[in-house]
């Protein structure tokens, strides 16, 4: 056995001083070609490095365009450093959450123009980059998010009256955009998570037209309510005087004397002294006066 390994080895150095000769004199034939050779090779590498090695990035995927076989679709690259062909290309895109703000002049549905601004994010479907950079391209954000949502922003809020979209609460018109918006970009492999309205700005003369009516509104319904008070003090009087009609015509005492009895009598009940003078006539009130002299 150590005999094998032995020889094995022999062997191996014959080979290694073989080789190591034949390239001395290989160099020292060819000097100058090998040289121009690895320096072309280093200036090749140098030149293509950025198409040749290529970093994909936290949150992000990539997509290789062949020169030969067109966008590999079944390819998708992940996080880290790769490396292609550099008469390749590589595609980056964001799988991350994006935001865009935006500014709209929208014309309402009587003819006046309020300025919209407002927010929305979307987000691209993992793994499912290859179709769209097919479909869409890198430049989808500003090619279709863009345009489908201020089509839709156009749409929606354009049907609205100036007097609407300053009472109604912006929810209700976020939710319908945002409902709208994620149908027509799932069918395109994005997410549309939320969609926000900042501000909606109506023309200044717009405005103080609406704030006086909203004014004079509620002065209406507060006489409304003043109006529905008296009606019903109206009726409670109403009721009263039929009730003291009532009361006349079965005892027949008119109400101001029995009032003057009631309190008579609570007077009589007090323990100093005192003169009562009861009337003779139907209509006549008792008197009372003060023996002790006090007021």
């Amino acid at each position: 056995m150590i005999q094998k390994i032995k020889i094995l080895w022999a062997k191996i150095v014959f080979i290694y001083r073989f080789v190591k000769e034949q390239s001395i004199e290989y160099w020292n034939t060819h000097t100058i070609g090998v040289s121009i050779g690895l320096l072309v090779f280093v200036f090749f590498i140098a030149l293509f490095w950025k198409n040749i090695f290529i970093s994909v990035g936290s949150g992000q995927q990539g997509i290789r365009w062949s020169r030969i076989n067109g966008t590999e679709v079944n390819e998708i690259f992940g996080e880290g450093l790769h490396i292609i062909w550099p008469w390749d290309k590589m595609y980056i895109y964001s799988t991350r959450l994006q935001t865009q703000t935006d500014t709209m002049q929208i014309l309402t549905s009587e003819g006046l123009t309020v300025k919209v601004e407002f927010s929305y994010r979307f987000y691209l479907i993992k793994d499912s980059i290859p179709t769209i950079h097919k479909n869409l391209g890198i430049e989808y954000a500003s090619n279709f998010v863009k345009p489908e949502v201020e089509a839709a922003s156009m749409a929606i809020i354009g049907n609205f009256a100036p007097e609407q979209l300053y009472k109604m609460s912006s929810l209700v018109i976020q939710s319908t955009i945002k409902y709208y918006l994620s149908k027509q970009l799932l069918e395109q492999n994005i997410v549309m998570d939320d969609y926000l309205i900042r501000k909606i700005s109506l023309p200044d003369l717009v405005s103080s037209s609406i704030e006086r009516k909203m004014v004079a509104e509620q002065l209406s319904y507060e006489f409304t309510y003043k109006i529905a008070i008296e009606e019903k003090e109206k009726q409670r009087k109403m009721i009263e005087a039929e009730g003291i009609r009532q009361f006349e015509e079965l005892s027949k005492i008119s109400i101001l004397k029995w009032k003057g009895l009631e309190v008579t009598s609570e007077f009589a009940k007090s323990n100093n002294s005192k003169i009562i003078i009861m009337g003779n006539g139907k209509n006549d009130l008792p008197l009372l006066l003060n023996s002790d002299g006090k007021k």
